[in-house]
């Protein structure tokens, strides 16, 4: 992929149900050439343009980021954790704890069972915790407010579509669900201006180029919110949000070498209030799934 090429992934993560008249404008491209080039990353199947549903849609309100310790090999463990519905990321990793797990829970009741039943797998020796008090900045869901609204069995059925195809036409979707293409339109943009559903691009993990995904925890010197933006903004951060536990906050980061992974991790941990940092390197994501 050229610039261009990287120029308009950018603008469909923004809004992947954009015209390509709209697409074309900060591309400085006219809308033939932007359909092409759209269509031939769609169809090299380098590029998925796919809804990703709220969780609170899903009634899923409670997160939090497990760190765990195991006795024995990993894999037999990370493969129970994974088994778990409430599990929607297991990763394998290289650092002082060999399993990470994300869970999403109906409310923090849901959530205390969930670790607790973490805790109970043959072979894990502990589970430390960090309840997400905030998320700042997610690749699989741009952060947004979300204004709870009514869903009923076709906004579902809608979604459901969405997930599959994000640029699925309005008559298309009213076509599966049962609706006129005006109907499909008017709920669509409903779930959509609600923050129910967001239309992004899925890039494949080998598009780009050889890929070293690293997972960092931080705790700061007090408040620490210049710190938290400046870390947020960073362009190779894809993920971040402030804890409550064993740390305060947790991230994502990308590097292309081991010379960018090394570099952003010491931008992170040269912050201004950064008090201490871990990181641990991804080796095998065991389950990653965020269509409940």
């Amino acid at each position: 992929m050229d610039s261009l090429d990287l120029a308009l992934l950018a603008e469909i993560q923004h809004d992947g149900r954009a015209t390509y008249e709209a697409l074309s404008r900060p591309l400085g491209l006219s809308r033939p050439a932007v359909r092409a080039r759209l269509h031939r990353l769609l169809e090299s199947e380098v590029v998925r343009i796919v809804g990703v549903v709220h969780p609170s849609v899903f009634g899923l309100t409670a997160y939090a980021h497990t760190a765990i310790s195991v006795d024995g090999p990993v894999e037999p463990v990370a493969a129970r954790v994974a088994a778990s519905p409430q599990a929607p990321f297991v990763s394998a990793v290289a650092g002082r704890r060999p399993l990470v797990a994300e869970l999403r829970s109906a409310d923090q009741a849901s959530l205390a069972a969930a670790v607790r039943d973490l805790a109970a797998i043959p072979g894990v020796r502990c589970v430390d915790t960090a309840l997400y008090t905030e998320i700042l900045k997610d690749t699989h869901f741009p952060p947004r407010p979300y204004s709870p609204t009514t869903i009923d069995e076709l906004d579902r059925g809608l979604l459901a579509e969405l997930q599959r195809d994000g640029r699925a036409s309005f008559a298309d979707l009213g076509v599966a669900v049962g609706l006129s293409t005006s109907a499909a339109r008017s709920r669509v943009l409903r779930l959509l201006e609600s923050g129910a559903v967001h239309i992004g691009a899925r890039v494949h993990p080998g598009a780009l180029g050889s890929a070293q995904p690293v997972g960092f925890e931080l705790t700061f010197a007090g408040h620490a919110t210049e710190a938290v933006e400046r870390i947020r903004g960073m362009e190779k951060v894809q993920f971040f949000a402030t804890a409550l536990g064993r740390c305060d906050a947790i991230g994502t980061a990308v590097g292309h070498s081991p010379e960018e992974v090394l570099a952003v991790l010491d931008e992170i941990r040269g912050t201004p209030g950064v008090r201490s940092a871990e990181a641990w390197t991804h080796l095998r994501v065991v389950k990653e799934s965020y269509d409940a």
